[in-house]
């Protein structure tokens, strides 16, 4: 009898142990994945200064990191979970979506930092937190940013977008890339891209926010969509259109802007890290104002925010990788110098004791949090339809930015020009379905590729690409 209940009590803990065997896997994870936010300078710095932070801490279990195929910072694959991800990083504008999909574990204030819970600049940690629950942590920040030099002072005096026009000029170069110290560059390729940069020009306008999300044509605030058309005339058709630059950078503009070439660039600040040290210490910048009025709203921030699966199978060492990776230490070492650069990735960080401590390092980051303050800025985030919305509009926003474009555009002719006076029926020629040539024609870079002539046509060809 008693043999019988001794092999009964070890049925019962084989079973019991075969039924639950995620609490000791809970308790010792061999490996965490995290999928990163892939759009930075240089990726490979964060990877390195996590795991180096982590072994500290917990050096028994390892970090796998997802690739940018695997994870893309939230944009296209709709399933974060599916990646297997314990923690990831996104795009804040879908925090109402992923939120109301379930896909965000809930912190306590303790959980995502040991710092007070003001070390955080206000815009990021307000837009994160729903009562006394955080559902991210936010790790970097971004705005679209004017960058001039600094002997610009008409662009460094225009406090609108108006003023900026009257500046920069409309049509003043077709080529991909500005012949030299003119115009506008900036990237309005993406539909995703067009579609937040038209939120952002209607929040100029009229300071609405949640904002207001269109859902069809008839309902475009077509006072931005206007706005948005004199973006694409201050610079050229190619440039602004133009997905993938020969160089196929996604920070070339910067670099043509440091060649010496365009008056201004729109883009990120950390721009600046394609930027040669002599550019950086001519520079200025400030948030692109966006409405051709003064107005005095905020300004709408973007945000790269820390999320823990509310399904991984080890949620305090996901809690505690998140709150890691955020801190001061991590963020310095993920964004700061390092041993192979002597200079930051300038990404805008979202801890005021981590723009204390690059100051040192660079002194834009001064510059940089002065732009945080001065705006007082707010999240920019969709509603819990955002990727709906986006699916459905991003294209008709994209084509009505390009409707009606009265500027010319720079085409590869059909043949080498050798002398002048064959420019004219090799250029007509080429620009038979562009509008007509506008006289102009040039084997010159950087205007021309290498062993090419290009032609100026009086019209582009305004398809959807």
């Amino acid at each position: 009898m008693k043999k019988l209940i001794n092999f009964c009590l070890m049925l019962l803990l084989f079973i019991v142990v075969s039924i639950f065997p995620t609490a000791e896997a809970s308790a010792n994870p061999a490996e965490l994945k995290v999928g990163l936010y892939p759009y930075v300078p240089r990726i490979e710095q964060f990877e390195t200064a996590i795991k180096t932070a982590w072994e500290k801490v917990e050096p028994d279990i390892s970090l796998k990191f997802l690739s940018a195929k695997q994870w893309d910072g939230g944009y296209y694959i709709k399933e974060p979970l599916k990646t297997g991800a314990d923690v990831y990083v996104f795009d804040a504008i879908f925090f109402d979506h992923f939120k109301d999909k379930g896909w965000l574990l809930a912190m306590s204030a303790s959980e995502i930092s040991d710092d007070s819970i003001d070390d955080f600049v206000d815009y990021a940690i307000e837009g994160v937190k729903d009562g006394n629950s955080y559902y991210a942590i936010p790790q970097l920040g971004c705005a679209n940013i004017l960058f001039y030099r600094k002997t610009d002072t008409k662009l460094a005096n225009a406090t609108n977008l108006k003023k900026i026009n009257q500046a920069l000029g409309q049509c003043t170069y077709t080529s991909d890339i500005p012949p030299d110290k003119r115009g506008l560059m900036l990237d309005m390729s993406g539909g995703t891209t067009n579609a937040t940069l038209y939120l952002d020009t209607v929040h100029s306008i009229n300071g609405k926010y949640p904002f207001p999300l269109p859902q069809d044509e008839s309902q475009l605030n077509f006072d931005a969509v206007n706005n948005m058309r004199d973006l694409l005339g201050m610079a050229s058709y190619e440039n602004a259109t133009d997905s993938q630059p020969p160089e196929k950078s996604s920070y070339q503009r910067a670099k043509w802007f440091s060649d010496g070439y365009g008056s201004a660039l729109i883009g990120y600040t950390e721009a600046m890290s394609a930027m040669s040290q002599e550019t950086r210490n001519n520079i200025d910048f400030k948030v692109m104002p966006l409405s051709e009025k003064d107005e005095n709203y905020p300004a709408v921030f973007y945000a790269d925010v820390i999320a823990v699966n509310p399904n991984t199978k080890h949620p305090n060492e996901a809690v505690k990788l998140a709150k890691i990776m955020a801190s001061k230490e991590t963020m310095v070492a993920s964004i700061g110098k390092d041993d192979n650069y002597d200079y930051p990735q300038y990404l805008m960080a979202n801890r005021d004791s981590v723009f204390e401590k690059l100051k040192d390092q660079d002194p834009l980051y001064n510059k940089m949090q002065n732009l945080i303050d001065e705006n007082d800025p707010i999240m920019f985030k969709l509603n819990e339809n955002s990727r709906d919305w986006l699916s459905s509009m991003k294209d008709t926003i994209k084509f009505e930015a390009r409707e009606g474009y009265s500027c010319g555009c720079d085409r590869n002719a059909v043949e080498q020009i050798s002398y002048n006076d064959d420019a004219p029926g090799i250029c007509k020629k080429t620009c038979a379905d562009y509008g007509g040539w506008n006289g102009q024609w040039t084997n010159d870079t950087p205007a021309a590729p290498k062993d090419t002539s290009v032609c100026g046509c009086n019209a582009c060809c305004l398809l959807l690409n």
